[in-house]
């Protein structure tokens, strides 16, 4: 039965504590943070498509490096970019996005939530 699952992933440029944090190598894997988010949300059966919301070019690249049909990149508006534009404009923000549905919201920060544990929390 398809539930509509749609993830929301924010990534973008210009982290102030850690420079790259998304795309810079991470455990040995080049594009980091990034490519191992998107490797496991690939791998979750469970989920319909991945709405990369950034600014940042590099994330942009590596998100279609993957040439995944479920990777949706989408550009995000600059007075979202910004350090000042707060988690709650980004909820607001998600669903003018995103087709009707369920929203998994995740980050690349947590690089040891897997493929697995999405979809238990799918299920």
């Amino acid at each position: 039965m398809d539930k509509n699952i749609n993830v929301f992933l924010p990534m973008r440029a210009g982290s102030e504590r850690v420079p790259h944090k998304n795309t810079k190598t991470f455990s040995g894997i080049d594009g980091g943070l990034c490519k191992i988010k998107l490797d496991q949300l690939i791998k979750c059966e469970l989920i319909d498509n991945i709405y990369v919301s950034t600014n940042d070019p590099d994330v942009i690249i590596i998100s279609n490096s993957f040439g995944s049909k479920k990777i949706r990149v989408i550009i995000r508006p600059d007075e979202l970019a910004s350090s000042l534009a707060s988690t709650d404009d980004l909820i607001k923000y998600a669903p003018e996005i995103m087709p009707d549905g369920h929203i998994l919201w995740t980050h690349v920060t947590s690089p040891f939530i897997n493929s697995d544990t999405y979809s238990k929390i799918i299920n």
